[in-house]
């Protein structure tokens, strides 16, 4: 059930992972959370984890090393277990570089990334272009909207 529902959205906020459930000690660097439950009561509705891109990078998911593969698919688990816990379609792994956001199909693991925004993006009103502070407000919008329904990246 939504709290201080609005038209199927629930407003919601962004801030560090502990604003949201922490659930079995495992807790997210970021949370999208309901600004209408107390601190660390509601569910994080998008996860995000933060990582150095020396560290995580899209360019790492075809690497020919399997151990810097599996690096890269270390990272999106991390993030689908958050997912799975609070039950959050949605989710993100920002580093220093880029912006990736996902999205859970099923509970499988299966995701939909959607194409790494780089830091370095910025549009004009001629030529706009996704940056990385409008993908982190739309994701908050995704976060926010209620039931399987909804917006897609």
């Amino acid at each position: 059930m939504a709290i201080n529902q609005m038209n199927g959205l629930t407003p919601v906020s962004f801030d560090v992972g502990e604003c949201a459930e922490v659930i079995d000690a495992f807790k997210p660097d970021t949370a999208y959370f309901a600004v209408a439950l107390p601190a660390g009561a509601g569910p994080n509705r998008a996860p995000g984890d933060v990582k150095p891109s020396w560290k995580w990078s899209t360019a790492l998911a075809t690497h020919p090393l399997l151990g810097i593969r599996n690096e890269y698919r270390q990272a999106l688990s991390q993030v689908i277990c958050y997912m799975r816990q609070h039950n959050s379609r949605h989710g993100f792994l920002l580093t220093n570089r880029e912006l990736v956001v996902f999205r859970r199909v099923d509970d499988g693991g299966n995701l939909e990334l959607v194409p790494p925004i780089p830091f370095t993006f910025g549009g004009t009103a001629e030529q706009p272009q996704m940056t990385v502070l409008l993908a982190l407000w739309y994701l908050g919008m995704l976060a926010a909207q209620d039931g399987h329904g909804g917006w897609h990246m």
